[in-house]
């Protein structure tokens, strides 16, 4: 239920979170009023999402074996609606992330004690769903006070532009692999496969897509800037920006890889137990990932805020080609080999991506800053094998492996490397210390 939802939403969304945080940023940048245009989005977007899950309802109503799925689909359907209403994207455009931070914190933390409070067994999957959609619609809520109330604030040029069109389907088409190649993959697996397939792909996806927090993260927080450069014609600032940000998620990326690489059998056995071992391999296959989406990614948001009509419309298109490549890889791989199929293709599908749109957008890659961070990355191995030979519980060597990794990784890039990221970020931490 959770893809089926996932899928509904990234199609019906038709690109309007993309877009919507690029128009707002855009608004704020030029002191332009955005009333107007979120009026109009916010509409547009609660109308699809109805519409898109009426066609879902519809075909779901004669399939005999979906009793599990048509017990949640209202709450289904709730969970939409409020994600619809949501609307991150307005506070992502104003770049108030302080908003859904202190928000998430709060309603998540809640909704985690109340998941270990009241699901006690796998029959309170509907109690399990109620909490999180609770958790969704409150979400909302807050938002959209936040967001009436600067709204009536506000004090900027009355906007006269309406939604474009065309540049809406150009964000559509652009953004919607993003979130949509994860779900068709587990929507292909299970139909042409079984749901305990879908299991051990879910499984594994999840805990590698977990680490994508902090590289979306830079990803979220440098696009309200790009858009602003780009609205104020400012390119050679939004490259900066681009090559800075590229940086850094290689930085952070690399380590991250290597480690669910490492340590997928205990990352598994902790987080599901043995009985979910066939996902063992498929993390192992998934383990770059992390890199490969926040690459691709960023390079798509670049293109499609830019200024060169000519490269939206070549990305657009390898999009398109690349999302018909990954259904025809599903249909020759998963009946292959089930869960694995899916795990490769997914594999090759945000590879394909992320050095299709680095060709494209030529950014600049610091190749021996890079080649080093992969080298350090190297010494993780030994620290592997040392810690798999002691006598300790699953949880103590995650813990021991991925502390110890972590520090050598910073300590050589520090002092040995001297890479510029951990050097920055100790020269902010020294003045604001200073200052304070």
């Amino acid at each position: 239920m959770d893809y089926a939802v996932g899928l509904i939403y990234s199609l019906a969304s038709l690109g309007i979170p993309a877009y919507g945080l690029y128009r707002i940023a855009q608004l704020q940048a030029l002191g332009i009023s955005k009333r107007k245009i979120y009026l109009q989005m916010i509409a547009l977007h609660v109308t699809l999402s109805i519409v898109g899950f009426g066609i879902f309802f519809w075909l779901m109503r004669d399939r005999a074996s979906g009793q599990f799925i048509q017990a949640i689909l209202p709450i289904g359907f709730i969970q939409l609606l409020a994600n619809t209403v949501s609307a991150d994207w307005y506070l992502q455009g104003r770049a108030r992330f302080d908003i859904p931070a202190i928000r998430n914190l709060c309603l998540r933390t809640m909704g985690l004690f109340a998941i270990f409070w009241i699901v006690l067994s796998p029959s309170d999957y509907v109690m399990y769903y109620w909490i999180i959609a609770i958790s969704v619609c409150l979400a909302a809520g807050i938002n959209a006070a936040w967001i009436i109330h600067d709204l009536k604030k506000e004090e900027a040029i009355e906007s006269t532009t309406s939604i474009q069109w065309k540049e809406l389907m150009l964000f559509f088409v652009g953004t919607v692999f993003v979130s949509s190649t994860d779900y068709l993959d587990a929507t292909m697996l299970g139909l042409i496969r079984s749901e305990g397939e879908v299991g051990y792909y879910s499984n594994a996806a999840k805990l590698i897509r977990l680490s994508l927090v902090v590289p979306m993260a830079l990803n979220l927080v440098i696009s309200p800037q790009l858009s602003g450069h780009f609205a104020l014609k400012d390119s050679q600032r939004s490259r900066e920006i681009l090559n800075q940000a590229v940086s850094w998620i290689i930085y952070l990326s690399l380590p991250i890889c290597t480690l669910y690489l490492l340590y997928a059998d205990q990352l598994i056995q902790l987080f599901a137990g043995d009985q979910f071992n066939p996902s063992i391999p498929l993390m192992r296959w998934m383990a770059g990932i992390p890199l490969f989406i926040s690459l691709s990614n960023l390079f798509i948001y670049y293109g499609l805020f830019g200024l060169d009509r000519a490269l939206k419309y070549r990305m657009v298109l390898g999009v398109v080609a690349g999302i018909f490549i990954s259904i025809l890889l599903n249909l020759w791989l998963i009946p292959l080999y089930g869960a694995t199929g899916a795990a490769i293709n997914s594999f090759i599908i945000e590879l394909g991506f992320m050095v299709l749109f680095a060709l494209w957008i030529k950014p600049i890659f610091k190749w021996t800053a890079h080649l080093k961070s992969l080298i350090t990355c190297l010494l993780f191995l030994p620290v592997y094998f040392m810690i798999m030979q002691a006598p300790w519980n699953v949880l103590s060597k995650l813990m021991i492996g991925g502390i110890s990794s972590v520090l050598i990784y910073l300590l050589m890039q520090h002092y040995v490397w001297k890479h510029p990221m951990p050097i920055l970020y100790s020269s902010n931490f020294n003045t604001a210390r200073n200052a304070s």
